[in-house]
């Protein structure tokens, strides 16, 4: 991994808030004519402006994560040429063999971010900085933003494990990351377009919404991001019905509405204490 000068960092800046723009914007066009809950339209901008922040703090922590892996002389331990598998000059078979190949490594990606995120509910530190993104009560896929620390804490528990691996093909990485960037918005997606039989590989915003419910039932359940395999594997899956799309958000802790109550979620004490983080964990 380079370290990035500051023209790769600002074409990394705008290349990463337009991908998000572009599938935040599909995702919403869904719940505008598919809704499963409607939100303000306040909500959509507080969700662009969050983002824009989050891209912005979050190209200083892969710069600093990228020069952190050179300096410590981390290199990968195990190399996977993908071309070697395939052999053919099919445009069209290259693409879906690269989008098959960027699934499989998302899917492999996510046992690692499975784990973080059970870590995440279970120590109560990192419990504070993940609040920030279930305390969001009009959840879309514009307004799903985790804290700014968030990409600090998938450094070390899912991308440090992903740098000892390295792809000969820039490809399927590419690929993996912009499925998982589309993931992300419509997983927060407030729309009833769901991914039918296909939800038991990916995950789709239905069975993440449960992961955010209000409803005690739902506790501890489909912490997986990606792919719903982990959670079944472990036990942890909730099969929403049909016409299950609780209310999201924490009971004892309004959604942060400005920017400072963005940045300080985690560290106001006035929002926390032992009854609060129990009834909300």
């Amino acid at each position: 991994m380079h370290v990035l000068d500051v023209n790769q960092m600002t074409d990394f800046l705008l290349n990463s808030f337009k991908l998000v723009s572009i599938f935040a914007t599909v995702c919403s066009a869904l719940e505008l004519f598919f809704p499963a809950h409607r939100y303000s339209f306040a909500s959509y901008l507080r969700g662009a402006r969050n983002w824009a922040i989050r891209i912005g703090c979050g190209a200083l922590i892969w710069h600093l994560y990228a020069v952190g892996l050179q300096w410590l002389g981390v290199k990968p331990l195990l190399t996977v040429n993908i071309s070697t598998v395939l052999h053919s000059d099919n445009a069209v078979i290259k693409t879906a063999f690269a989008i098959l190949s960027g699934v499989l490594v998302a899917i492999a990606g996510d046992f690692f971010y499975y784990w973080m995120h059970r870590a995440q509910h279970a120590v109560p530190f990192l419990w504070r900085l993940h609040a920030t993104h279930h305390s969001i009560r009009e959840l879309t896929a514009w307004n799903c933003n985790h804290h700014i620390s968030e990409p600090v804490i998938y450094a070390l528990f899912v991308a440090l494990p992903l740098a000892l691996i390295h792809f000969e093909s820039g490809v399927v990485p590419a690929a993996a990351m912009t499925l998982i960037t589309f993931q992300a918005h419509l997983s927060h997606s407030s729309t009833r377009i769901n991914l039918g039989p296909l939800r038991y590989i990916i995950g789709d915003g239905q069975f993440h919404r449960i992961h955010h419910s209000t409803q005690p039932h739902h506790r501890h359940r489909n912490y997986g991001f990606f792919t719903t395999i982990w959670d079944t594997i472990f036990s942890t899956a909730y099969w929403p019905k049909r016409d299950e799309w609780p209310e999201v958000g924490l009971r004892n802790q309004p959604e942060p509405l400005t920017v400072r109550d963005y940045f300080m979620f985690p560290f106001d004490r006035r929002r926390w204490s032992a009854a609060k983080i129990a009834n909300d964990v």
